[in-house]
């Protein structure tokens, strides 16, 4: 099964959330990173013109929806088969939902996954809770949005 694309959210309605997207396109993969600050809207990865590579840069440069996001996508094109090889064994024993009632704000978090095979979007969320390993998923998905490519 290899990944079309996924997102990844986490946050909370008083501070924002930061959204981490990812996405395969014919020849081509990237990295979408926007921070919690709400200066970027979010965007429909789904979307098939939501796609940012170096060969259409002109385009992304005069399209009003996709160049407000000209400096926060990354090309990850040699290393989106590892992207999608990682990202599968970090989840594979993940359960759709995890929740937990805390005092104070809440932090919530999801990972929507499709594959190209699969009609069905997979779904993590959580609020308060997490899987064993969501620090290791964090910190290695948010590496890429650091510029850290692995």
């Amino acid at each position: 099964m290899a990944i079309k694309y996924f997102e990844y959210y986490r946050g909370n309605l008083e501070n924002g959330f930061e959204t981490i997207y990812g996405k395969k396109v014919q020849d081509h993969a990237f990295i979408l990173t926007r921070k919690n600050d709400a200066t970027l809207p979010n965007i429909d990865i789904a979307d098939e013109s939501v796609d940012f590579s170096r060969k259409r840069q002109q385009i992304i440069t005069k399209d009003f929806k996709l160049r407000r996001f000209e400096n926060a996508w990354q090309d990850v094109t040699f290393q989106w088969e590892n992207i999608d090889r990682h990202l599968n064994e970090l989840i594979t024993e993940w359960q759709p939902e995890y929740r937990e009632i805390k005092a104070g704000p809440t932090d919530e978090w999801g990972l929507f996954v499709q594959y190209d095979d699969v009609d069905k979007l997979q779904r993590y969320v959580g609020a308060n809770a997490y899987p064993d390993n969501f620090d290791l998923f964090v910190n290695w998905l948010t590496g890429f949005s650091r510029g850290k490519i692995r």
